[in-house]
């Protein structure tokens, strides 16, 4: 019985092999990949399609290999139930009718998983295995259903009124810091553009997002000695209202929560151009000296206002028309994840920590937080990643505010805080079973331009710990 079937035909370590047309939307040149953790082991990682984000399957793998090679130069872009998702293979040779009327048994000794393949066909002078698309990936329809309902997450507002959340940087030796709600955002350090009849201590300008950006050096602001290092250099983005200035410092340290009790006000003599104090406030935390800035008093708004404004008027800021979200970007060995910042209450540096038995092997101990008990759970651990990686001097502890409780996440490094517009933030290929545990962990996938082409992966801090792991840790911060 004849039954011709138009296929795209490809190889695949030497095989040739066939997927249907229908399912196969287009084939593109192999681009980065972002690793996904706890996936299934075929699952190579999630790529960027033209702002979707798409999860890429190592075929060979899928099909009973072993070897996982790093060359495979195309993906074929499936579309299987209502799931968009990548094979990798070494080519796609040509689209060819082959008679799938005529299918025959995969030879049992050709060390593939049967359950993927549907059968061998001839065609021409070769032999083509013939594929299953609906079984090289699971679809899990349930999900695709959540989806498709638009469920969030519930997020609860926190109470500030008894309590500063400053971000603390390094500058010429000492320890500075800004009030958090008045950064949007922290970038790695670049070059400014230098501009004509500026005060001395603006360095020039950069454009973020269409947007003319200011950029002061603080060093030169509140004359500090030295020169900073660029590779740790950050620069701080602090919110005018109608524009944004950037502020360079040393290096970030950490995000602190501090109580009033241990904010006092500072001696009126450090006065800005405005007129305003350049200090707002003085916190002694842990017997370290806080000095923090007001924005209003380093500059004078109205100058730099001018100096802001967009050569082109008609162009706007994609994230004041569609809106934003900001979040703690940190890494994890080299893999970039991040946080909402709201999610957040500080980021300290990796000190001692007590053991505690009966824990699961990811539970490191607990810290003390200024009275507070907290477990602290290894990223590293939890998702697999960077296991016989030495710890980084970096290395920093996030507290999380959970509905059970804080819970101490240990990363490799605070990267920054970047503020991403919600059209470059995508759910995840939730629907895929092969992900795995990243289904659980991974909430969303952010493109942020300080990590370049790579994305972020967005982690839920609720699903890290089973709700008996939880429970356990709830036990251990009350006990």
């Amino acid at each position: 019985m004849t039954a011709k079937k138009s296929c795209v035909e490809f190889v695949l370590d030497e095989k040739h092999f066939a997927l249907p047309l229908e399912n196969v939307k287009e084939i593109i040149s192999r681009p980065e990949i972002t690793p996904l953790p706890m996936a299934s082991k075929h699952v190579r990682g999630i790529i960027n399609l033209r702002g979707d984000v798409i999860p890429v399957v190592d075929l060979a793998v899928r099909l009973g290999g072993t070897e996982e090679r790093k060359d495979r130069s195309e993906i074929l872009i499936l579309v299987i139930d209502g799931l968009t998702a990548g094979v990798m293979v070494d080519s796609a040779s040509q689209v060819a009718e082959l008679d799938t009327g005529d299918l025959r048994e995969l030879d049992s000794n050709a060390g593939l998983d049967r359950s993927a393949v549907r059968g061998v066909v001839r065609h021409g002078e070769r032999l083509v295995i013939f594929l299953n698309a609906q079984s090289i990936l699971s679809v899990d329809r349930e999900i695709i259903s959540q989806i498709a309902r638009g469920k969030e997450e519930d997020r609860r507002d926190r109470s500030s009124l008894d309590i500063m959340r400053i971000v603390t940087f390094d500058l010429g030796g000492d320890t500075y810091g800004f009030r958090l709600e008045e950064v949007r955002e922290i970038l790695r350090y670049q070059e400014p553009v230098s501009i004509p009849d500026s005060p001395p201590f603006v360095e020039g300008v950069l454009q973020v997002r269409g947007a003319i950006l200011p950029v002061v050096n603080l060093r030169e602001r509140l004359r500090r000695p030295g020169d900073m290092d660029p590779e740790r250099a950050k620069i701080l983005v602090a919110d005018y209202g109608d524009f944004k200035i950037g502020f360079v410092a040393d290096a970030i340290r950490e995000v602190l929560q501090v109580p009033l009790s241990e904010v006092s006000d500072p001696p009126a003599v450090v006065r800005g151009e405005s007129g305003h104090q350049a200090v707002c406030a003085i916190v002694n935390h842990s017997d370290e000296i806080v000095t923090v800035l007001d924005k209003d008093g380093l500059v004078d708004r109205d100058r730099l206002r001018d100096i802001a404004s967009d050569e082109d008027s008609d162009r706007k800021d994609e994230s004041s028309v569609a809106g934003y979200e900001t979040f703690v970007v940190f890494r994890v060995s080299e893999q970039p994840f991040g946080l909402p910042i709201k999610k957040i209450r500080e980021i300290n540096r990796v000190g001692n920590l007590s053991k505690v038995p009966g824990m699961p092997d990811f539970v490191e101990g607990v810290l003390d937080l200024r009275g507070e008990v907290i477990p602290a759970v290894s990223l590293r651990k939890r998702l697999g990643m960077g296991l016989d990686e030495p710890a980084s001097e970096d290395g920093r502890i996030l507290v999380v505010e959970m509905s059970q409780g804080l819970l101490g996440l240990m990363v490799d490094d605070v990267t920054g805080v970047s503020e991403v517009p919600l059209s470059r933030i995508s759910e995840p290929p939730l629907s895929m079973k092969e992900l795995g545990k990243a289904r659980d962990f991974v909430s969303k996938v952010a493109r942020t331009e300080s990590e370049g082409e790579r994305m972020v992966l967005v982690l839920s801090p609720e699903s890290l710990l089973s709700p008996e792991e939880a429970a356990s840790a709830k036990d251990i911060a009350v006990g």
